[in-house]
């Protein structure tokens, strides 16, 4: 391919000049109708659901409870990925508390952390991103979370004053 300089008041129509596949640098393969060595759309966000909770849920207890956040998604192949990104609003009543979060596709755990919530009565908020690559499944799974308070006293709020809570579900093509 010719290397060609345009001046600023030049113009050059690059679309006509490009027909079939496209070519790949580095001897990479064609591209086309969105297919990469016959492989549909990998990387491509193939859904998306999303949920949202709007009501104040508490807890003082030492073992998960729900938090009554969660999304059903179906995948559409064994090989794809899901992403789940969870983000909600938290106070707590204690200074020192912390509070311990994991989440979970059906009654499989995929991951925990724990948020330590220092100084008295504040209010903040917590969020995770996850990237499932084990559902191994077409059939429809439900992502949810739960939590606890792990240490200190008090209570632990999420969404307090009825605030916004969401959790979404993307699936990404392998």
């Amino acid at each position: 391919m010719a290397l060609t300089r345009l001046g600023l008041n030049q113009s050059i129509n690059l679309a006509s000049n490009v027909t079939g596949a496209l070519p790949v640098a580095n001897g990479g393969t064609a591209l086309t109708s969105g297919f990469i060595n016959g492989v549909a759309n990998p990387g491509k966000i193939l859904q998306v659901q999303s949920s949202t909770k709007t009501t104040e849920s508490t807890t003082t207890n030492g073992s998960y409870v729900d938090t009554g956040l969660q999304v059903n998604i179906t995948p559409s192949s064994t090989s794809s990925k899901i992403l789940v990104v969870i983000g909600h609003g938290m106070n707590y009543t204690t200074s020192g508390t912390e509070a311990k979060f994991r989440l979970k596709r059906d009654s499989t755990q995929l991951t925990e952390y724990i948020v330590n919530l220092d100084g008295t009565g504040s209010t903040g908020g917590s969020s995770i991103a996850y990237l499932d690559t084990s559902h191994n499944t077409t059939s429809q799974v439900t992502y949810y979370d739960q939590f606890y308070r792990s240490n200190g006293g008090g209570t632990v709020y999420i969404c307090p004053n009825n605030s916004t809570a969401t959790i979404t579900a993307m699936e990404i093509g392998a």
